[in-house]
Order: C-alpha cells, then sequence, then structure tokens
C-alpha cells in the first residue's frame, strides 16, 4: 500500500508535502525481505513459496489424487466502479454452481478413494480402529458431521472423499486426538484438507499447526495416523472459550436487526476495529484469543475475529490468505476476508481498516491524518483489492464485481463524475453529523484527477467550509482514489 499524500491548503499559499506448521502466519506488516519472513515460517527456501498468477477468472486449483476440489462457476455479477459514466445499478447476484459437468468425474474419484480406504482400514491395527472409535469417528458420526459443515465456504468446494477427510481431521482436532488413521494415503490431500478446515473454522483456536505418521510398504504409503498441533489442552481451551463466549455476547448484543447484510458486515467491520489495536508481539496473535480475549492482534487474528462474529450473525465469511505491497516490502503474507452481502460477493480487510495498523506497520507517522476507521476496504470489488493484495492459490475464489454495497456507494461518498454540487452537499452533511472528515472515493483515474485539481489545486474547498476557513488539511489516497478533508 503506498503511502498517504498529505497537505494543508492555505487561501493564500497552496502547498502540497508528498508444513508441520500452520501453513500462514501472518502479520499484514513488513520484513526486511521476504527471505527473512520465510525464515519466520520455518521455510527456508524462498522458492519452497510461490505466489499464484491472479486473472480476472475464479482461481483453480490442481486436482490432488483422488480429485479432492470441486471446480465451480463462482463468479457474482454486479455493478463495477471502473465505469463512471453510469449511474450504480444493481445487475443479477446470484450465487450458482455448476456441479453437473464434474459429477461423473468426482464420483468416480471417490468411488476409487473408497476402494483405496477399504484397503486402508483392511490393513489397520486393532489399536488404529479403536482410536477412531474413541474419539468417535465412525460411519454415522461422519455422515452427521458432514451434514454440519454444508454451506461452509472451503468444505463445499470439495468432492464427497475430500469432506469425509475434512470431517476426520475436524473431528481429531476438535477431541484433540493424537495418531488417529485417517481415509487417505496422500500427503497432499491431508495438507490441503486441513488448510481448509482451519480457513472454515476461526473457533479451532487451540491448533497451530500438525504432523502425521506415514505407514509404508516397498516405499507405498499404505497408511497415514493424523495428529494437531495443540497449543492448550481441552481444560484451557474451555476456559478460554468462557472468555470469547463474553466478548462475542456483548458484541452481537449491539448488533443491528436489520434484513439488509451491510449495516451487520459494517457493525462488526467497526466493532474489531474499535476494540482492537494492532500489534505484532499480541500473544496469540494468530487466533481469534488476540482479538477476543487480548485486545491486540495482527491480521490473522482480526480477519478470523471477523469471520467468527459474521458467521454467528449468520452472514457467510471466510478466510483469504495471500500477500500484500506495503510501503516497507512487496510480497508480505496476510490475510482478510470474503464476505457475502446480500447475494453478492465481497472483499473485506478489517486490518488495513485500522488506523493503528497504518501507523505500526510505518505506513503513516501520523495517526491524526487517518480516521480511526478505513472504509477503503469494507465490501470492495476483486480488482480493488488487487491493487495492493494478491489472492493465494489455496482455494478458488470467486470474482467479485459488485459495488452496489461497498461501503462508500452506500454512504453517498462515491463519486463517478467531477461535479461539485454533490460535494458540497456532501460537506453539509458532515458538518450536520458533526463528523471531522469528509471523504471522496472515486470512480476512476480521471475523476480523482478532476476533482483534486478542482478541490485542492484550485482551492474550491474553501467553498464549502464552515467555521475557520483560513486553512484545511487534507489526505489523499492515489491508490485506491480517494481524498480525505479534515474539518
Amino acid at each position: 500500500m503506498k503511502k498517504s499524500v498529505l497537505g494543508t491548503i492555505q487561501k493564500s499559499v497552496a502547498l502540497v508535502v508528498s508444513m508441520g506448521m500452520l501453513s500462514a502466519a501472518l502479520t499484514g506488516c513488513q520484513y526486511d525481505s521476504v527471505e527473512d519472513y520465510l525464515k519466520t515460517l520455518g521455510i527456508l527456501d524462498p522458492n519452497d513459496y510461490q505466489d499464484a498468477e491472479v486473472s480476472d477468472a475464479p482461481v483453480e486449483m490442481e486436482s490432488i489424487e483422488p480429485a479432492f476440489v470441486i471446480s465451480e462457476d463462482l463468479s457474482v455479477s454486479g455493478a463495477s466502479t471502473e465505469d463512471d459514466t453510469q449511474e450504480l445499478q444493481e445487475e443479477s447476484t446470484s450465487l450458482t454452481t455448476q456441479e453437473e459437468t464434474v459429477v461423473d468425474e468426482s464420483e468416480m474419484a471417490d468411488a476409487s478413494f473408497m476402494s483405496s480406504y477399504s484397503e486402508i482400514t483392511k490393513s489397520a491395527t486393532s489399536d488404529m480402529i479403536a482410536a477412531r472409535e474413541a474419539i468417535g469417528l465412525n460411519d454415522t458420526s461422519i455422515a452427521n458431521l458432514k451434514k454440519q459443515q454444508e454451506g461452509l465456504y472451503a468444505y463445499d468446494r470439495l468432492t464427497s472423499s475430500g469432506k469425509t477427510l475434512y470431517v476426520e481431521i475436524l473431528t481429531i482436532l476438535t477431541k484433540e486426538g493424537k495418531d488417529i488413521l485417517v481415509s487417505t494415503t496422500s500427503d497432499e490431500a491431508v495438507e490441503l484438507v486441513f488448510d481448509f478446515v482451519m480457513a472454515d473454522h476461526p473457533e479451532i483456536f487451540y491448533v497451530d499447526g500438525y504432523n502425521y505418521t506415514n505407514y509404508t510398504m516397498d516405499n507405498v504409503i499404505t497408511k497415514i495416523s493424523f495428529t494437531g498441533s495443540y497449543t492448550y489442552d481441552l481444560q484451557e481451551v474451555e476456559r478460554r472459550q468462557q472468555e470469547i463466549n463474553s466478548y462475542v455476547n456483548q458484541c452481537l448484543a449491539g448488533a443491528p436487526s436489520s434484513d439488509d447484510d451491510y449495516y451487520v458486515i459494517k457493525y462488526v467491520y467497526d466493532y474489531i476495529i474499535n476494540n482492537t489495536e494492532y500489534d505484532l508481539d499480541a500473544p496469540d496473535n494468530q487466533n481469534i484469543c488476540s482479538v477476543f480475549i487480548g485486545g491486540r492482534s495482527v491480521c490473522n487474528g482480526y480477519a478470523k475475529a471477523a469471520q467468527y462474529l459474521l458467521n454467528k450473525l449468520g452472514i457467510k465469511c471466510t478466510l483469504v490468505t495471500g500477500t500484500v505491497n506495503n510501503s516497507g516490502a512487496s510480497n508480505v503474507r496476510h490475510a482478510w476476508n470474503l464476505v457475502e452481502c446480500n447475494d453478492a460477493y465481497y472483499y473485506m480487510d478489517v486490518t488495513w481498516g485500522d488506523a493503528s495498523y497504518q501507523t505500526a506497520s510505518g505506513e503513516t507517522a501520523d495517526a491524526s491524518k487517518l480516521p480511526d476507521v478505513n472504509y477503503a476496504y469494507l465490501n470492495v470489488t476483486t480488482s480493488e483489492i488487487l491493487l495492493n493484495h494478491k489472492l493465494s492459490d489455496q482455494i478458488e475464489l470467486p470474482y467479485c464485481s459488485s459495488s452496489v454495497d461497498n461501503y462508500y456507494v452506500r454512504e453517498g461518498e462515491y463519486f463517478t463524475s467531477a461535479e461539485l454540487t454533490p460535494i458540497k452537499e456532501l460537506f453539509d452533511r458532515k458538518y450536520n453529523e458533526g463528523s471531522d472528515n469528509v471523504t471522496i472515493k472515486c470512480s476512476s483515474q480521471a475523476v480523482y484527477d478532476a476533482i483534486f485539481e478542482e478541490m485542492v489545486t484550485n482551492r474550491k474547498v474553501f467553498d464549502y467550509l464552515q467555521g475557520d476557513t483560513s486553512q484545511v488539511a487534507y489526505t489523499s489516497f492515489e491508490e485506491t482514489r480517494t481524498i480525505i478533508f479534515w474539518l
């Protein structure tokens, strides 16, 4: 993310001053180099982590044998922020899938998989079978747990056999099982499905990785047993959950009762930011404890906390990982969210919405030149998030094109032309609301340049000020085409 340009305009003079480990230990801040960050993650070879190129189509993952991932059409159509010549209009926003195109292939893969699993169980020892049964893994519980996972974003991307492995790993983690036989002989499947489980379940705050044992015969894997890496025992998990419940209940008590998802999502966005400080040294900063118990976190904690709260409120929200560019480094690992708002997908980055992140990460040294809550990352399109974020290829993601429920659109701060009358009306409204700033979000670079020239270079902003009109401070973000005037 590029630094903002800070300026002060005076009436007479204008002055502008310019794996065994959890797969993502994320901060959202810069390191001296990518290599240093990879070493922190325990990955010594930088080539072990390759960023995926992102196109305007959903990200597709390579199939793992058997084919664990179902590829779906996840595109959601809607109004685009890129067209500055037309009023924003909501188009069809129904979420579509095309499972019929992959059913035969999936069923064939699953049939092959089940045959393989039959052989696995035949060679399992009585102790292995007993260990599965001891934590409640049986045909009935697996079927029931599968039904409970339906609707979760990552889970729904899997084939039937992938879902079986998913609920096995989920059960092992929630029961803190050790050396439990799972229904695959694929190392890659274990890695993939573990990541999918963690993406769907922010409440599993007591797991920071996993390990597994391969059983081989003639150098061929015949069985795999799985163990989570547990940071707290079940008694401590229960104690911490009580503290989490206290925070969550207080938050949910103030949530708006509305059928409009936008207000619920904005409420959670605001609540987390207003009650959390960005802190690299925060304990448990890769999970929800840092936010709900400590009130200090980094990007993974922010994103998982938002996911946890929105899911509680009936809003579908999932974890997204990738990399970002900021003032200190490029390709820094980061986490944010994909959220479904009024039947359309959007991206949301709560961490980058917090002014404490901007100051702690070195994006700006002056917190007074940023609003406490930066709404530039609330309900944004894929094209907007890709200005400074890069999506990983861990899971297939939709192309988000709707701008209907973008914050600036909903709040009347989005401008598709340089006409000044609506800007004056926005200034008047912000004064009446007692706001300390007026934020102008532009639909295109051309609109941004025109408004900046009129308001700053030509100093038309003074026509709209009330009270002391001798000078006005402003902050501009050319990358996101946003100008903030401080009242």
